[in-house]
């Protein structure tokens, strides 16, 4: 494949700039962060939240860790359903929990209080294994860019505020949208819609639309501002993207996913790519930085021993398509809407 070597460059020097990035002094989510899996218990009424997620009304939580000091943390918080589709097809909801300006500020806490709990979703294994294939998904991303939402895996204990059950699941807990922002000099866009593509870094945008292609994702949109996060450099800098939410991609393959009829998508991993046009040229770039990336990539997916055995063969078949595709040259039709067809989400 042949690579203009210029545009290459550009992407490189994009992506790693987190070095240089502004990083909080002192935050929640930097106490929770670590490798591997963080244990912490939510303690709640199971019954009050399961009978309304259908509304955005908070409810009060205690949320327990030890933080990456050795130090036992609780905090009294609030906690809401999210999510549009999975608060309605999901035995648990997704989360939302708020842990209150105030009480960070007395701990010496910068004042990022809302952090997103992607949750197990279905109890059980499955469970366990979509949210795992899901947080694989934030690590693969980030693999390629630091300009993302940092992701820590948790194994959570829903101890029932009313003695009845105490159910044990993993998921993932998302930093602060604001906490992002804060660490790259920029502002969240919230009403940012159907702007111009000349105003966001096409580097940016190329990277993020064949990384959804890569794990066959079709549930976002960047003219609605679907299930990712738009920021703008406070110093007047193009528009930037941070993706989030892939359980209806082919990489997570949930239960409960179905395929996107308005892209005529026939089953759930079928690639179709949602990038702008662009030139041959520029496309191309790109597919040579995730073939760069290539290694580094199925490594993480091989090492990553808490995913079952079987999932992980899963993945890094589905994954190698992707690869051996960009190897014969990626074809995308007039409207750049499809990939190859020989891709499968199976």
């Amino acid at each position: 494949m042949k690579t203009s070597f210029k545009c290459l460059l550009a992407i490189c020097l994009f992506l790693p700039a987190m070095a240089g990035a502004s990083q909080p002094s002192s935050t929640l989510f930097n106490l929770l962060e670590r490798n591997g899996v963080l244990k912490v218990e939510l303690e709640l009424s199971l019954s009050t939240l399961e009978e309304n997620t259908k509304n955005e009304n908070y409810y009060p939580a205690t949320f327990r860790f030890t933080d990456n000091t050795g130090a036992a943390q609780e905090w009294d918080t609030r906690v809401r359903a999210r999510g549009r589709y999975r608060r309605r097809v999901c035995d648990f909801p997704p989360l939302k929990i708020d842990f209150g300006k105030d009480d960070l500020q007395k701990k010496g806490l910068m004042p990022f209080d809302d952090l997103k709990l992607v949750t197990h979703c279905m109890d059980g294994d499955d469970g366990d294994d979509a949210a795992l294939r899901e947080y694989l998904g934030y690590v693969l991303y980030q693999k390629l860019t630091g300009y993302s939402l940092r992701a820590q895996l948790v194994e959570v204990a829903y101890k029932d505020t009313d003695g009845r059950r105490k159910i044990t699941q993993y998921g993932i807990l998302l930093e602060d949208v604001d906490e992002l922002a804060a660490r790259f000099d920029s502002e969240e866009c919230e009403e940012c819609y159907g702007l111009p593509l000349a105003q966001f870094d096409a580097d940016n945008l190329r990277l993020n639309a064949l990384f959804q292609y890569m794990i066959g994702n079709t549930d976002w949109s960047l003219a609605m501002n679907r299930n990712l996060k738009i920021l703008k450099p406070k110093n007047g800098g193009p528009y930037w993207i941070a993706p989030y939410d892939f359980d209806f991609s082919g990489l997570v393959n949930a239960p409960y996913a179905v395929p996107n009829p308005d892209l005529k998508q026939q089953y759930i991993g079928q690639r179709i790519y949602m990038g702008a046009e662009q030139a041959n040229s520029e496309l191309e770039s790109a597919a040579a930085y995730f073939q760069s990336k290539k290694q580094e990539i199925l490594d993480a997916v091989e090492q990553f021993s808490l995913l079952r055995r079987r999932s992980r063969k899963e993945v890094l078949q589905y994954l190698n398509g992707f690869f051996d595709e960009l190897d014969t040259g990626l074809v995308l039709n007039r409207d750049g809407l499809s990939g190859k067809p020989k891709s499968s989400g199976k």
